[in-house]
């Protein structure tokens, strides 16, 4: 996967956290959270998938960004 790709659906699964948060349906912190668990278990399962484990712990890490600027208040968009 390339940079672009791996921006692009960080930044589509940070987007439907947010969807998820105003349906009530789990914080887009949450999501954060549970992306990250599914890193940790590829990140485990061997060598083999630590690459896959990265992309995973990167989409993690930009879920929770946006968290935490939604949290803030702060626009997390760019222009």
């Amino acid at each position: 996967m390339d940079d672009d790709a791996l921006m692009a659906f960080g930044t589509v699964l940070a987007a439907l956290g947010g969807i998820l948060e105003r349906a009530g349906i789990c914080s887009t912190m949450e999501l954060a959270q549970t992306i990250n668990g599914v890193a940790a278990m590829t990140h485990d399962a061997g060598e083999e998938y630590r690459g896959r484990a990265a992309y995973i712990g990167t989409w993690a890490h930009m879920v929770r960004a946006a968290a935490l600027g939604a949290a803030s208040g702060g626009d997390t968009s760019r222009h």
